[in-house]
């Protein structure tokens, strides 16, 4: 195969030209501030397609935990999970996974303590999840019940114990990857210890029978 060498180097030669000439240089300039917005753009792009990227794994791991009918923390070897010295429990008020309630729409903000008291829940070893949600809903429906009877007071109470039902039962459905990321904070999964008899059993060796055994001495 013959390559056009003569041809190379007369297209290298024009666009050299062309490159140091005034309309050249215009045109490269724009071209440079063409990639460098282009470069800008689809940054930020990208950046926001991997944001919702995660968004979306999230989610996906929020439903997948969802249709676990038992919601329990077990460590990877089966041993019971033991506390985390090094781990304090700790709240962040109502909401979880990035989505966060103003206490301003609460019906009463007291059920802000509510919630503080429910992520501590979750997050001390070893707390069984249905009642840390069952202690949630009743904290919360105590407050509903706090308002003074009347026509408007009915109104209102109604009004806070359906905002109570929301709230637990989101706790319900969508708190089991919550539940499971607590529980593996405040965790610690100690390493697993096999017996002479497991590691005989794992290693292949046969145990020897003290029945049968004899010394050097008596061979």
């Amino acid at each position: 195969m013959h390559f056009p060498y003569m041809k190379v180097l007369v297209y290298v030669l024009t666009f050299v030209g062309y490159c140091y000439s005034g309309y050249g240089s215009s045109i490269l300039s724009s071209l440079r501030d063409a990639v460098l917005s282009a470069e800008i753009i689809f940054g930020d792009v990208f950046k926001n397609v991997i944001s919702v990227s995660k968004k979306f794994k999230t989610v996906h791991e929020i439903f997948d935990s969802a249709v676990e009918e038992n919601c329990v923390y077990e460590c990877p070897e089966k041993q019971r999970p033991i506390k985390n010295k090094l781990h304090l429990p700790s709240s962040d008020g109502c909401g979880s996974l990035g989505m966060k309630i103003d206490t301003e729409y609460l019906p009463a903000p007291e059920m802000a303590r509510c919630c503080d008291a429910h992520d501590i829940c979750y997050d001390t070893c070893n707390s069984d999840k249905e009642l840390c949600d069952l202690e949630f809903k009743r904290c919360l429906y105590k407050y509903c019940d706090t308002f003074e009877k009347g026509s408007a007071a009915d109104i209102v109470m109604k009004g806070c114990k359906a905002a109570a039902k929301m709230l637990f039962t989101g706790t319900m459905t969508l708190g089991c990857k919550s539940y499971l990321d607590s529980q593996q904070r405040a965790c610690y999964c100690p390493p697993t210890s096999k017996s002479g008899k497991d590691r005989d059993k794992y290693s292949g060796k046969k145990p020897k029978d003290k029945k049968n055994w004899r010394s050097n001495d008596e061979i």
